[in-house]
This record gives structure tokens, sequence and C-alpha cells, in this order.
């Protein structure tokens, strides 16, 4: 790990300031399987009624589904509604 990574994570943990927070992480939280918030996003790449494709600072999000509607959303967060069948998380290489 690179040493400007290793004083990071210190602070962090000095601080206790949560992860996400720190490392600007998405983060899902899925309510039943209807039901999705997603946190710290970057933009929409892709929105059709069975998969909605969100960029990430780390990657991308894909949520696979049926009749998947974006009931709204932010510069930062989005809540989104269907059948939920899958949630791919896919990180950048690089």
């Amino acid at each position: 790990m690179k040493k400007t990574g290793r004083w990071k994570e210190q602070v962090v943990s000095a601080l206790e300031i949560p992860p996400d927070l720190a490392y600007n992480e998405t983060i899902i939280t899925l309510t039943g399987p209807m039901e999705i918030l997603i946190e710290n996003y970057r933009s929409i790449s892709r929105y059709t009624p069975s998969e909605i494709v969100i960029l990430s600072l780390r990657g991308k999000v894909t949520i696979c589904g049926k009749n998947l509607e974006i009931l709204w959303y932010t510069s930062s967060a989005m809540k989104v509604k269907g059948k939920i069948s899958a949630i791919y998380p896919q990180k950048c290489v690089g």
C-alpha cells in the first residue's frame, strides 16, 4: 500500500470517521425486493425498465429487474423502485 494511503487510513481510524464518508464509497441500501437507495454516485449511465447502470467513483453498479423506475434523485442520492432481481457492483481496474 502507498505511504499516503496508510497515512489517510490512520487518520480516518484515529478520528473514527466512517469509511463511506472518508473514501466517498457508494452506499447501497436494499429495502426488500422492491426498493433501493443509492448514495454517493456520480452519474446515470443507462436507464431502462429492466436495467439501470450507475457510475460511482470506483466503478459501476448495475441494477437488474422488471419495471424499474427512478422515483427521485439528487446529485448524491437516488431511490429506485421495481422488482429488483440482481445488483452487480463492478470495480474499475486501473
